[in-house]
């Protein structure tokens, strides 16, 4: 506001009273620019929209978000198989029971035959029975069963692993997303500042030109400038609606950034993010695919021992009691039964055979997986890296020039006030220090979208990491 007040009272000072009338000219499509924008974004500000913050924005995305619920719901279809494949080394039990009806016509009920006894009620030749019945078995050795249990739960644990990466992809996609905004969003702050410097400067220009002290060229030039600029700020809005239309596709709600995160975006102090430790190359083994793929192996060498086990020999023991009455006093009984069950495999017609090959098939892919995937992996948590310290490297050299930029605007503004310079020096500075902001949101955008990708990378993306972005971008609100 300082500067722009300085910008306003210099044009006043070197063309006299017509400034104000000339002024009102020059920046009258400005105001009606803004004004289509206040009303554009009318529709937004009476919407349902999200507290600030990144913190904010993650919790409605996990709400919302339909691929992590399809993540959530196959997580917990695949935890069963856990206990599905227990239930095969656990006792079985069933119980039954019945009750029946009999109508018969035989040497019992036939009065001529020397079995027929009018006082026995298998005479009658009907008679009622109900029995029950419990049975129990539980598998005494049984290696097949046993590691297709250890084979289903390495498979619960890959799919553990699996449903964690979605987390974290959906913490990375809304962090890059609402990051991707926020950048859009300084765009158009940083180039409405450079578009009213050049109106300001074409203002200054087109009223030396009629004194007499410029050219028609330097009009011309300035007239290009700020048409290119206006350009940019137009290109830049749109820009961050469509930014904005992602952001909202994931939280299901639109989002609205803080004004002072937008302002402040080029103050932002980097030194509570990611350092450039070695040690992030050792972390590939704790990216969340590559341990979900070391689950696989395992998976499929315990699939590979229960099919071998297929050939070997199984022993149950087996109980069982029966009840039964009837009206027949001979057919009444009460059994228990303890029996030793022995099954010995001795050919399938070569399906276990092929069992066994197609589990070392499997297995083999599973490791050549899990290989191309370390390797890729550690790729991107180099490529990441050498990112990062390059960017770091720009953000200093940005800041420095940051520095420089408004040492000399501040020089010019004194230089002016002084009658030793003139408002074009001014305008100037401001245009470059205004050029150097953006080139400094834009790289701190690449380096927080490197950082967060290594995280993710690493397995280290977690949620309570959009928290420290919030305090991030608070802190640098509060510098001046």
């Amino acid at each position: 506001m300082y500067i722009r007040s300085a910008c306003l009272l210099a044009v006043m000072a070197v063309t006299g009273a017509q400034a104000p009338v000339v002024l009102a000219e020059a920046v009258s499509e400005k105001h009606i620019e803004a004004a289509a924008v206040d009303e554009s974004s009318a529709a937004e500000q009476h919407a349902p929209q999200l507290p600030y913050g990144f913190a904010s924005a993650l919790i409605a995305a996990m709400d919302y978000d339909p691929g992590l619920k399809r993540a959530r719901a196959q997580y917990e279809s695949e935890q069963e198989d856990d206990n599905l494949s227990l239930a095969e080394l656990l006792p079985q039990v069933s119980a039954s029971g019945g009750y029946q009806y009999e109508n018969s016509d035989n040497i019992y009920t036939d009065e001529a035959s020397n079995f027929y006894n009018p006082d026995l009620a298998r005479s009658s030749g009907e008679l009622l029975d109900s029995y029950w019945r419990v049975d129990v078995s539980q598998a005494v050795v049984n290696w097949e069963a046993y590691q297709g249990y250890k084979r289903d739960r390495a498979g619960v644990d890959a799919s553990e692993f699996r449903y964690q990466r979605a987390v974290q992809e959906l913490i990375y996609q809304v962090a890059e997303r609402y990051l991707i905004v926020l950048q859009h969003a300084q765009r158009v702050y940083l180039t409405e500042q450079k578009l009213e410097a050049l109106e300001l400067k074409s203002v200054q220009a087109e009223r030396a030109r009629e004194l007499e002290v410029g050219d028609q060229l330097s009009v011309l030039r300035v007239r290009a400038s700020r048409d290119l600029a206006r350009s940019d700020l137009l290109k830049a809005r749109s820009e961050l609606q469509d930014a904005k239309t992602l952001l909202k596709n994931i939280t299901g709600q639109p989002v609205v950034l803080p004004q002072g995160w937008v302002e402040a975006g080029q103050r932002v102090h980097l030194s509570s993010l990611s350092g450039l430790d070695q040690s992030w190359l050792e972390a590939v083994k704790e990216n969340l695919s590559v341990r979900e793929a070391a689950s696989l192996v395992e998976k499929e060498k315990y699939n590979l021992s229960a099919q071998k086990a297929g050939h070997l020999p199984t022993l149950s023991l087996n109980l069982s009691h029966v009840n039964k009455e009837s009206d027949d006093e001979f057919r009444e009984r009460s059994d228990s039964v303890v029996a030793l069950r022995l099954n010995v495999p001795l050919y399938s017609g070569g399906r276990q055979s092929a069992r066994v090959r197609k589990a070392q098939a499997l297995l083999g892919a599973s490791e050549a997986q899990l290989e191309v995937l370390q390797y890729q992996k550690q790729q991107q948590i180099e490529l990441s890296l050498n990112k990062i310290t390059s960017i770091s490297e720009r953000l200093q050299a940005l800041e420095n020039s940051k520095q420089s930029s408004q040492g000399y605007l501040e020089a010019a503004e004194r230089q002016m006030s002084l009658n030793l310079g003139d408002q074009i020096a001014v305008l100037d500075a401001r245009t470059d220090l205004v050029d150097t902001q953006l080139q400094f949101a834009e790289t701190l955008h690449e380096y927080l979208i490197a950082d967060l990708l290594l995280r993710l990378e690493t397995g280290q993306l977690e949620a309570g990491y959009m928290a420290e972005f919030d305090q991030l971008f608070s802190e640098a609100t509060q510098l001046n």
